[in-house]
């Protein structure tokens, strides 16, 4: 064989395979971005359904809390109107309810059971409040009082009730937004924002 051919033959081969293992630690290196892409990828679409899910819970909880909160309106303004038995205000609170009902039904869907637990009480409260005026109201029928002014430590019962349902509640939606939060990736101690 001819030292040239040989030269040319063993140039050629060399270069070869010098081209295959750079297309084979190319492939590998394209591989491994590959995967790695695919797995930032997976774990981006997991923080954002996380950070959907605890927006969800937020909306669910501000909601009830709103609820809640137009309930109480009704309940005040029966508090202190004289006379109450006018078919509007029992319509008024009626509603009220309903939509706290309401209100109460995605907590729960939304859970964690804690928070959930914490709804059902506030929405006993304020039924128990309801009932309670009710009552005062439906025995007096004749009065030209407020039920306030029929019972005052019944109203006075009703806010301390009041007070510690919805703290109860508003600590434990807190708690469950917070977990979620530091759950998630790069969430510190500060990160978990003042209005929830």
């Amino acid at each position: 064989m001819n030292d040239t051919v040989a030269v040319a033959l063993i140039t050629s081969l060399s270069t070869l395979s010098a081209a295959a293992l750079a297309g084979a630690a190319s492939a590998w290196v394209t591989s491994r971005q590959l995967r790695h892409q695919v797995a930032l990828a997976r774990e981006e679409r997991g923080e954002k359904r996380a950070i959907d899910y605890r927006e969800m819970r937020r909306e669910a909880y501000e909601r009830f809390l709103s609820q809640a909160d137009a309930a109480y309106r009704v309940l005040d303004e029966g508090w202190f109107v004289v006379p109450f038995a006018e078919i509007p205000r029992w319509e008024a609170g009626f509603a009220a309810r309903r939509a706290l009902d309401e209100a109460y039904i995605r907590v729960r869907l939304v859970g964690p059971e804690e928070v959930a637990e914490q709804g059902a009480k506030v929405v006993r409260s304020i039924g128990d409040e309801f009932r309670r005026h009710t009552r005062i109201v439906s025995s007096h029928p004749e009065t030209t009082s407020s039920a306030t002014a029929l019972d005052p430590s019944a109203r006075t019962e009703a806010l301390r009730a009041r007070f510690a349902s919805s703290a109860q509640f508003v600590t434990a939606a807190r708690q469950a937004l917070g977990r979620e939060l530091s759950a998630m990736p790069d969430a510190g101690p500060g990160s978990l924002p003042s209005a929830v």
